[in-house]
């Protein structure tokens, strides 16, 4: 049984952000069952064993199938696909899935990660007026930049996969102010498309639940 290590009572805004919610998607998707092993986030239960046991870093989230253990929320969605055979066998399809995940989370993830912790955190910390502002003009330069990318394609790389999760969750830190987005009709679609999937408002409803949530 795949277990997953995710937090529970984190604020509302960051419900479908946190990052443990990735996984979750990717599990549905894949339709594999799976539990959760709970952590309170306020209390940082994610922070001690038995979460730091596997992420040295104690960060969120962590994962275990047998003996196998693995962190970072990239890692763990490509080796959900691959395990199950649902991605690319050919190194050079391999290296362009990649090349998307890692642009994902390395390019697009960083910028719109600081969105949200302006929103959510620092809408009172000293330099906002001329911190957000500018941030949100590279954020925008790099939808522009992702409409070329996507070229027409309903996803990355044409059918859906792992690196729109990533890449989804990745564009989703900056859903509370749409005008980051406004001038990216083309990126609002492609959102729209990912996170109407079933098993996107599967995971949605269930990530943060907290223990008493069912098992899937």
């Amino acid at each position: 049984m795949i277990t997953v290590y995710a937090a529970y009572n984190f604020p509302p805004p960051a419900k479908g952000l946190v990052r443990d919610f990735r996984i979750m998607w990717a599990l549905e998707e894949l339709e594999l069952p799976y539990e959760i092993h709970w952590m309170d986030m306020s209390k940082g239960e994610h922070k001690v064993a038995p979460n730091r046991l596997i992420n040295p870093f104690g960060k969120i989230p962590s994962l275990e199938s047998g003996a196998l253990r693995l962190f970072e929320s990239g890692a763990i969605v490509l080796y959900l696909f691959e395990n199950v055979g649902k991605a690319p066998q050919d190194a050079h399809a391999r290296a362009e899935l990649n090349q998307w995940c890692f642009a994902a989370l390395s390019t697009i993830e960083p910028v719109f990660f600081e969105i949200a912790r302006w929103n959510m955190f620092w809408k009172d910390k000293p330099g906002r007026e001329w911190r957000y502002p500018e941030l949100v003009a590279q954020a925008q330069e790099r939808l522009a930049e992702l409409e070329t990318g996507l070229d027409g394609k309903p996803h990355l790389l044409g059918a859906f996969g792992p690196a729109d999760i990533l890449m989804a969750t990745s564009l989703d830190f900056a859903k509370a102010d749409p005008d980051v987005f406004a001038p990216s009709p083309v990126i609002r679609a492609y959102l729209q498309r990912c996170k109407t999937r079933p098993a996107y408002i599967r995971a949605f409803a269930r990530h943060g639940q907290g223990p008493q949530a069912k098992a899937a």
